[in-house]
């Protein structure tokens, strides 16, 4: 079973009045010994998305939640899920039939 660890990685604001302007978010997907993350940031503009929390009292929570507003949680699971299980069983593999490498450490 995969398990999803999403966080916030960085936060940009405006030095006038503390409004988030940029969020950097990243998310963990790790399934036994197989693991992969993605990352990505998120704009906002005051005009359109009024801050609602004063700054010195966000939590990640909060912030995470900005970010489900205009990323599809399920989406990027799913897409590193498929990713993970491409890594179990991969479609494409790497090597030379005539280099043969030695699995003895010797």
């Amino acid at each position: 079973m995969i398990e999803y660890t999403w966080k916030i990685n960085q936060l940009e604001r405006s030095t006038a009045d503390d409004y988030v302007l940029v969020v950097h978010y990243g998310v963990d997907a790790v399934d036994g010994e197989f693991s992969k993350g993605a990352y990505g940031t998120i704009s906002f503009d005051p005009e359109t998305m009024p801050a609602s929390v004063d700054f010195d009292s966000l939590t990640e929570e909060v912030v995470l939640g900005w970010v489900f507003t205009k990323v599809e949680q399920d989406v990027v699971e799913a897409q590193l899920e498929a990713i993970i299980a491409d890594m179990k069983e991969p479609k494409v593999v790497a090597g030379m039939p005539w280099v043969v490498t030695d699995t003895m450490g010797g």
